[in-house]
């Protein structure tokens, strides 16, 4: 295995990744960055939350996310379920 990511969802709203692992060997070559994406592409409409330490805050900001807590560990967020509604897809 190469890589891999947890997620945890309700399938509606909102879903959590709560661990992205790539090995050393293979990062940098968009693995982590595709796995992301798939992840949201399950749940577009959905807010999306990345539990994680601050040193992969730039990570996520690549993959769309803003960051949320500034300290040593803290969350990203997606904000698709918002984003919908501005686009009138969600009510």
């Amino acid at each position: 295995m190469i890589g891999m990511v947890r997620v945890i969802s309700d399938q509606i709203t909102t879903a959590d990744i709560l661990g992205l692992v790539v090995l050393s060997d293979y990062r940098g070559k968009g693995i982590g960055k595709k796995l992301v994406e798939i992840c949201v592409q399950k749940l577009p409409h959905g807010d999306w939350f990345a539990h994680t330490s601050a040193n992969n805050f730039k990570f996520y900001e690549k993959c769309g996310f803003e960051i949320k807590d500034l300290s040593t560990n803290g969350t990203c967020a997606y904000y698709g379920y918002i984003q919908a509604r501005i686009e009138g897809q969600r009510k």
